[in-house]
């Protein structure tokens, strides 16, 4: 739901302009010492403009005038140069002392001696007087106190005034502090202002990623999702004034909005008509030969150097990369040159006319055959023949698409199949499609297009369940497939549909992913052919999931560590999904400490790629690491964002786990009528008999214990570890059973966890069976022994709930529970097991008192339970009897549901 007052507010921030000083500190300090130095005239600031030079040297010149120093700040501009042949204008004064003269009388002293003064434009110097006046407004005649003159587009003076600012500085001990734009010279009348040495030139850069990030949910009052600030970053270089006017573009039309909490910009930014204007202005200051070489650039997106200076010449070229116009960037044993900024590319290719185009796709086809690169043969140089209107034929292009589409480039495949007609061009694009995330589209291609052929088959199946959700549609596919002998590539889209619907394999056989077998799987016959790219990405996929969730999450981890498991190249909803399952498998491994260094890496690499789906599947592992270190506060960030970034995009079963994830952090952190209505929307999502509806009753396990339903999740969590490891499910089995001997310890349920943690590879869930066994016997030097071992794993909040089960201890075990809480962010853990009290109830007994603490009447507990009202005031009476309570108001207090913890806002 989008929040059309929040845009209204922000909308409103960024028109008043009052956008903070981000990410500057070390710039200040710099600039502070720099001035401090002597010998030296001062400090020259240089950047492009709107970086927020003026607004630095503004905020230097507050805190310089904080301390006492007399700050005289004035502006250089063209359109004052005229006035009594001074070109600083607007010049003001802070900083001087009361009973002393003004620094405005200072500053009028200094005009009346420069009118006075000038002779023929040349000035004799600064009279007397003025310095004296000068040193006395300065500290009341202390020679000490400094002066500091602060020029903006200081280099827009004009020799005369120049001398006079040379002049002040010389014989004044005035400290300047200028700006100018990158590349002003450093002679002629800039050379002037220097008095007693050099100028100190300190540039100014755009702003880092990571400080745009903290810059706009400063100004948004909200956060933004990461692909979203990315994706502002990089058609804005990090420049603050561009990133100002963009964000209030798509505050103006909607399309910078917030939705769920999150503020996201859906489509692309770079590409909206009045974002062009903003560059307009820069790319006017090209010449014509250098708008002609960004043309071919921004037609190819990125351009062999060899033959980009074929094309313009070695000169523009070397001059457009020292300006920072265009990016030189090593690859394949060359360079290739790109555009340095989105916007001028999209502006560029905004204002090329089909016959201009066509001519620049003629001249590239020439340079690229008499350069030598690319290879005739390239996909690239193949669209650039197609895009020129020269003969290519059917096949090659096809052969082309097919090339791109493996080398993982499916929008270059998109573009190749369109020049190819008939079926087979529609199967290309049907393909590139899906690989894009464009599920529906691709389906309606392959379905009109792409016959009974195994691959498309398998294709078509794999997108149906994973991409549009329809199962019942998948299936249908798959069964009417006319093959008697199942090809590689249906094997593993039966697999993929085994894995998430409890689905057989038609065939009784494994699919052979990713070309491996382990313990769980026997070996299968060669596979016919090689799989389809975008089915053998799948394929990676599945996999990794199927030794993840059967009990051997360790293999899983080090097949990709070795290599036997790679990231997905193709599909890149797919390659986040297989970076999610690294994850979780290292995490469930016990290797939290490398899961999150590894998953903020992921998660880095994704955004730089701008794809939306692969952000949020990664995104939202990154808060699952966060749950399991025993912070749901830092969790809710990244697990927010992805929630936000879901879309049809986004592979079905991965947004089910997303919604669940984030279900569960926001019970922890006390919401708990926001987590369950989250899972009942996903609930509604899953059609059929799911598999998935199984991830659903687990995050329900959780809900119920973090909102203090003990008993119900208690029973839940009983029944689904039975039935997980009756199915073999090994993981999700163990660990439904180390939450039913979490919440209620016993012989029997330490003795079943400790046998499936033993049918897995998982030392993690050996320590588990520790932690069950320990607390059954209620050995306090023994848990304290274990949360030292949850501990140094990194998985703090285990290790604070076990410390917390421990009794005993003395003061040294307070200070170590004080110290895991703090680690935690205060989040303690929500059932910390109790020995006696409460423990008395039967489980009926129990889970009558939670519902009535809850605040449900009698005859409604009874509606929600199936039983008599009778029976609810008969098991209430005897629970009260043995709480020694006598109303529901007492409950609380002897039966707590949760402990009391801040909303995660």
């Amino acid at each position: 739901m989008i929040d059309g007052s929040g845009a209204f507010d922000a909308l409103g921030a960024v028109a008043g302009g009052g956008w903070p000083t981000a990410g500057r500190e070390e710039e200040v300090r710099e600039i502070l010492a720099a001035l401090a130095m002597s010998p030296g005239s001062g400090v020259l600031l240089t950047g492009e403009p709107g970086v927020g030079k003026t607004r630095l040297a503004d905020l230097v010149l507050d805190l310089s005038a904080a301390t006492g120093t007399l700050i005289i700040r004035g502006a250089a501009t063209e359109a004052t140069r005229d006035i009594s042949g001074v070109g600083i204008a607007a010049l003001r004064v802070s900083g001087g002392s009361t009973g002393s003269p003004s620094g405005l009388s200072v500053v009028s002293g200094l005009l009346a001696g420069v009118r006075d003064g000038a002779r023929d434009g040349v000035p004799r110097g600064v009279p007397g007087d003025v310095h004296d006046a000068a040193l006395e407004g300065a500290g009341g005649g202390d020679p000490a106190r400094r002066i500091v003159l602060g020029i903006d587009d200081v280099d827009q003076l004009d020799a005369a005034s120049a001398a006079v600012v040379g002049d002040l500085v010389r014989t004044g001990g005035v400290t300047l502090l200028l700006t100018a734009r990158s590349g002003a010279p450093l002679d002629g009348p800039l050379a002037r202002v220097c008095g007693r040495g050099p100028l100190v030139v300190l540039p100014v850069a755009n702003l880092s990623r990571a400080v745009v990030l903290h810059l706009l949910a400063d100004v948004m009052e909200g956060p933004v999702d990461g692909l979203t600030a990315d994706v502002l970053w990089r058609i804005t270089r990090g420049n603050p004034l561009l990133l100002r006017r963009v964000v209030g573009i798509g505050l103006e039309t909607g399309d910078l909005a917030r939705s769920r909490e999150v503020w996201s910009w859906r489509g692309s930014p770079g590409g909206h008509p009045r974002l062009h204007e903003l560059v307009a202005a820069d790319l006017a200051t090209l010449g014509a030969g250098e708008t002609r070489a960004l043309e071919y650039v921004a037609l190819t997106g990125s351009l062999p150097r060899a033959t980009a200076e074929h094309l313009a010449g070695p000169a523009i070229v070397g001059e457009l990369a020292h300006r920072a116009v265009i990016t030189l960037t090593p690859r394949g044993g060359t360079d290739e040159v790109t555009m340095s900024h989105p916007l001028h590319r999209q502006a560029l290719l905004a204002g090329i006319g089909p016959l201009r185009r066509r001519q620049r796709y003629r001249e590239l086809v020439t340079a690229a055959g008499e350069a030598g690169v690319p290879d005739p043969g390239d996909p690239a140089a193949v669209l650039w023949r197609l895009e020129a209107d020269l003969d290519v034929p059917a096949s090659q292009a096809l052969v082309a698409g097919g090339r791109a589409l493996a080398s993982g480039d499916p929008v270059l495949a998109e573009s190749l199949a369109r020049h190819v007609p008939g079926a087979p061009g529609a199967v290309l694009r049907g393909q590139a499609l899906i690989a894009q995330g464009r599920a529906a589209d691709g389906e309606r291609l392959l379905a009109d297009h792409g016959g009974g052929t195994a691959e498309t088959v398998a294709l078509r199946s794999l997108n149906l369940f994973w991409g549009l959700s329809r199962p019942d549609d998948a299936h249908e596919t798959m069964a009417h497939h006319p093959g008697t002998e199942r090809s590689a590539d249906l094997r593993v889209a039966e697999l993929g549909l085994a894995l998430f619907t409890r689905a057989t394999p038609l065939t009784g056989t494994t699919a052979p992913l990713a070309g491996t077998a382990s313990e769980t799987e026997p070996p299968t016959p060669p596979a016919r052919g090689p799989l389809n790219p975008l089915v053998a990405d799948a394929a990676t996929v599945l996999r990794a999931y199927r030794l993840t969730f059967r009990g051997r999450p360790a293999r899983a981890a080090e097949d990709f560590d070795r290599g036997p498991l790679r990231l997905p190249a193709r599909w890149p909803a797919m390659r986040g999904s297989a970076a999610a399952c690294h994850v979780h498998a290292l995490v469930l491994a016990g290797r939290l400490r490398e899961a999150l260094l590894l998953v903020d890496t992921y998660y880095e690499e994704a955004v730089r790629r701008a794809e939306p789906s692969e952000v949020a599947i990664v995104g939202h592992v990154r808060g699952h690491c966060r749950l399991w270190a025993g912070s749901p506060r830092r969790a809710l960030a990244p697990l927010r964002e992805a929630r936000a970034l879901v879309d049809e995009h986004v592979p079905f079963p991965m947004r089910v786990f997303i919604g669940c994830e984030y279900a569960v952090c926001v019970a922890a952190l006390g919401r708990s009528q926001e987590a369950f209505q989250e899972l009942d929307r996903l609930r509604e999502l899953i059609p059929g008999d799911l598999g998935l509806r199984d991830r659903l009753e687990f995050s329900r396990i959780r809900l119920l214990a973090h909102s203090g339903r003990l008993a119900h999740a208690t029973d839940l969590a009983n029944r689904l570890a039975d039935r997980y490891l009756r199915d073999s499910r090994l993981t999700t089995g163990v660990e439904c059973a180390y939450y039913h001997v979490r919440l209620r310890p016993s012989s029997r349920a330490a003795a079943r966890l400790r046998e499936a943690a033993g049918a897995c590879d998982s030392p993690l869930f050996e320590l588990f069976a520790d932690h069950a066994e320990a607390l059954t016997a209620r050995d306090g030097a023994v848990l304290r022994g274990i949360a030292d071992r949850f501990a140094e794993l990194g998985y703090l909040g285990l290790a604070l709930e076990a410390a917390s089960a421990a009794p005993g201890g003395g003061h040294a075990a307070r200070r170590r529970l004080d110290d895991l809480v703090e680690r935690c962010d205060g989040h303690r853990p929500p059932w910390p097991p109790s020995f006696a009290g409460s423990t008395a109830l039967t489980s009926r007994e129990r889970e009558m008192c939670e519902l009535a603490a809850a605040g449900l009447s009698d005859s409604a507990i009874a509606a929600n339970l199936g039983v008599s009202v009778r029976t609810v005031t008969n098991l209430l009476g005897r629970a009260y009897h043995k709480l020694g309570v006598h109303s529901r108001r007492q409950l609380g207090a002897v039966l707590p549901l949760s402990p009391d913890r801040e909303g995660g806002g």
